[in-house]
């Protein structure tokens, strides 16, 4: 995986693989979310020089984050641990049954074995182990106290006095008898005391104990390595350990070839007691305190030199870690003899609450309070006021860290959705990109382990990414791919959206191959074509001005770009004929709409811009749509029939053009009138626009309505264009007053009742077809001409 590979395509490429069962989710060296944390470190590896500390920080959470999920989820899924009793349960049945001689060893790791929330816990110790926020290790020096040693050998061979302010004697212990008295270690070798001791507290930051016991061996410090070492629980090979198959000790850990004698600490609770003391001394180094109080399992000691949240909640799960395990190795009848140092029953199931080594264990009878626990060290940090410490805890990654080690990943999901909206005009888009991608992709990695999550707040975010998505000019085929991760209504509420990014100046092909893109996802390309085309006409009907029947009726003018828009919306229903009939009924809405709004012009071009088959999906859709379809374009046809008519007029022959050229003109003047006329009678006589509708039915009643005020516009218009027609025409063609009046009989005829689209709400037009009917009448008599019928 390259770094110049996008960011989102680098995230889609690798949960591609996994939905297709390419690769697997949890694998700890190759699966989904390591190579997503891969992706935040290839991230930060190669544009470091270019991220500013709040991105390095961003894209070292998320890491942090999908390792964090690995972690847990691996354990929670495992199958080894179904059904099994907490170590508290266990403990106290049958216990006169169990090996009294197992090692602590042994023990412990059965306990953790049996117990959900200490694996759990366990793992997330772990996980906090890897992210230390600092791990410089000091130099390895050898010899012990080398400065301080030279200069008490150089007093004693000159026979001079001890040097003033250095202690006289060298045993490790000679600082706390002596600093009362003022004095201390040479500076070279209290410096380096003092930067060994916080690598080894480092290192046990880090979860390498054994790496800071190495270390005082290689420095000549074999005492501070023991007293480091006392932490381990006793193991004896030869004392009533479980065997595999082949009689070997059943053991975790180290070959089988070293572990043919004992080791560990039998004394352990012992050594912790003496660790707690030493942490609890003021007058040693702090990094000292903290050292021996985290191996003992102390908070109290540590909180002082933490630095980050994660410091801070290392503590305290180390020390939960550590009573949880002291208290059950306390209440096990298995190993009794070591821990009590008898073999008899167990006869109390208690603890002493007064032993700090229990800790909230001793209150926690049933075993199962490690949740409660946890909620309550996240709460109480999240409610800090002020400080980087508080500042952090609401990180929104710590906050999902948090919510996913309790168990609250629902409650997580909603409440990022909740605040959402706050979020987009709050947040730098940048930020909220990247937090909107990170949950995406943790509610989909949740969706494909089969974890439950709230759906309606699921869906919502993964609807934000995909907005993201489009924003980011990403390409079509990865943005149908998340939306195809939607349930079906927002999968294609989502998609819709992306293609109402293909404006009026996008070409028809790329609008079809953005449309088609979707199968390859599964997506139902009819209902997103519906959905897209319903977005698009509620949008732009709000912003068109519903207008007054006082323009000049055009039907031939130019369109406007919302006009166009409009128009060019019904194209998404024109790719595949499975939508035709949709596409009809659209189509017939949108005619209805320009041609009420005194809009004729863009009904027309809108109708003989739909592909010519259109009508062909009549037995898919309803008649009174098909009706209606072909109504409005025998109205425009009519319309065409006179603007040809009009075009030829328009170039009479001049006074001296010859007879040949006059009587072409006649006759093509003729046959156009003709064709014009009978087009118009056979249009009136249809009972044009009057559909067979349910007035009952509120859709079919607003249809109705609308019919109704389209025909007062455009029933007059042509009756009165087709009068003119007659009548301009009737010095050539003189029977055409005849036809002139003969039309005003068809629109007087009560079984047509066309007189009555003359007499609108908006506008009364009788009186002016009157007027003219009046004057061609008059020229009638005047030319003597007579009716044609």
């Amino acid at each position: 995986m390259t770094a110049t590979v996008d960011v989102y395509v680098s995230f889609a490429q690798q949960l591609q693989q996994a939905q297709q069962g390419n690769l697997d989710l949890l694998d700890d060296q190759d699966g989904l979310l390591v190579r997503w944390g891969e992706i935040c470190d290839q991230k930060l590896q190669t544009l470091s020089a270019d991220l500013n500390p709040l991105d390095v920080e961003a894209w070292t959470l998320e890491r942090n984050t999908w390792q964090l999920v690995q972690a847990l989820y691996a354990e929670r899924l495992s199958q080894h641990r179904e059904s099994t009793p907490t170590p508290f349960e266990s403990s106290s049945q049958g216990s006169t049954s169990k090996n009294p001689y197992t090692s602590p060893l042994t023990v412990v790791q059965k306990i953790i074995e049996a117990n959900r929330e200490l694996a759990e816990l366990a793992a997330i110790r772990d996980w906090l182990h890897s992210i230390p926020t600092s791990l410089n290790p000091a130099e390895i020096r050898r010899g012990y106290l080398t400065y301080t040693k030279n200069r008490l050998k150089q007093a004693k061979r000159t026979g001079g006095p001890p040097p003033r302010g250095i202690v006289d004697e060298l045993d490790p212990d000679v600082t706390l008898r002596q600093g009362g008295e003022g004095k201390r270690l040479d500076a070279d070798d209290a410096a380096y005391d003092r930067a060994l001791i916080r690598s080894l507290y480092e290192y046990v930051r880090a979860g390498e104990l054994d790496l800071a016991i190495d270390m005082c061996r290689q420095s000549d410090q074999s005492w501070r390595a023991a007293s480091l070492s006392g932490g381990q629980l006793w193991w004896d090979p030869e004392t009533g350990n479980s065997y595999d198959e082949e009689g070997y000790p059943d053991m975790m850990g180290d070959d089988l070839e070293t572990e043919k004698r004992a080791k560990g600490n039998v004394r352990r609770k012992v050594w912790k007691r003496m660790c707690r003391k030493l942490a609890a001394a003021p007058h040693i180094d702090p990094y000292e305190r903290a050292l021996y109080g985290a191996i003992s399992g102390d908070a109290a000691s540590v909180l002082p030199v933490c630095q980050s949240w994660e410091d801070h909640i290392w503590v305290y799960l180390n020390a939960l870690f550590e009573s949880r395990i002291e208290a059950a190795l306390h209440l096990s009848s298995e190993g009794r003899y070591w821990i009590r140092g008898s073999v008899a029953p167990i006869q109390s199931t208690t603890l002493d609450a007064e032993d700090p080594l229990f800790g909230s264990a001793a209150r926690d009878v049933t075993g199962t309070g490690i949740k409660r626990e946890l909620e309550g060290i996240f709460d109480r940090l999240l409610r800090l006021e002020g400080g980087e410490l508080a500042e952090s805890a609401k990180d929104p990654y710590h906050v999902a860290q948090t919510h996913l080690i309790v168990g609250q990943v629902g409650g997580l999901v909603e409440t990022f959705v909740e605040r959402l909206e706050g979020a987009a005009t709050e947040t730098d888009p940048e930020t909220l990109a990247r937090l909107l991608r990170f949950f995406s992709h943790l509610i989909l990695v949740l969706r494909l382990l089969k974890q439950p999550l709230p759906e309606y707040a699921a869906n919502r975010v993964l609807e934000a990414y995909v907005q993201v998505l489009e924003a980011n000019d990403q390409e079509e085929d990865l943005i149908a791919f998340y939306a195809s991760n939607l349930d079906q209504e927002s999968a294609i509420e989502s998609y819709a959206r992306f293609l109402l990014t293909f404006g009026p100046d996008s070409d028809k092909e790329s609008r079809r191959a953005a449309l088609l893109k979707a199968t390859e996802h599964g997506l139902d390309v009819a209902k997103i074509a519906c959905r897209t085309v319903e977005y698009i006409l509620a949008d732009i009907r709000e912003d068109l001005p519903i207008l007054e029947f006082n323009s000049p009726f055009d039907a031939y003018a130019r369109l406007d770009p919302r006009q166009l828009e409009l128009i060019r919306s019904l194209e998404w229903l024109t790719f595949d004929p499975s939508t035709y009939a949709e596409a009809l009924t659209q189509a017939n809405a949108l005619a209805r709409y320009f041609l009420a709004t005194d809009k004729p012009h863009a009904a027309r071009e809108l109708l003989f811009q739909l592909p010519s088959d259109l009508l062909l999906t009549w037995k898919e859709a309803e008649q009174s749509q098909v009706d209606e379809y072909a109504n409005y374009r025998e109205y425009f046809a009519c319309l065409d029939r006179h603007s040809r008519w009009a075009e030829i007029w328009a170039r009479k022959p001049r006074s001296n053009a010859s007879k040949i050229d006059v009587s072409n003109f006649k006759d093509g003047v003729c046959t156009l009138v003709d064709d014009f006329y009978q087009a118009v009678l056979t249009l009136l006589g249809a009972d044009w626009l009057k559909l067979d509708l349910d007035p009952e039915d509120p859709i079919s009643s607003g249809r109705l309505q609308e019919h109704s005020v389209i025909r007062q516009q455009l029933v007059p218009h042509l009756v009165l264009r087709l009068h003119h027609t007659l009548y301009d025409t009737s010095d050539l063609i003189p029977t055409n007053l005849g036809r002139a009046l003969d039309l005003a009989n068809t629109v007087a005829d009560e079984k047509l009742k066309i007189y009555v689209e003359f007499v609108g709400e908006a506008k009364n037009r009788l009186g002016e077809y009157l007027e003219q009917v009046r004057e061609a009448s008059l020229a009638a008599l005047e030319k003597g001409v007579a009716f044609t019928k």
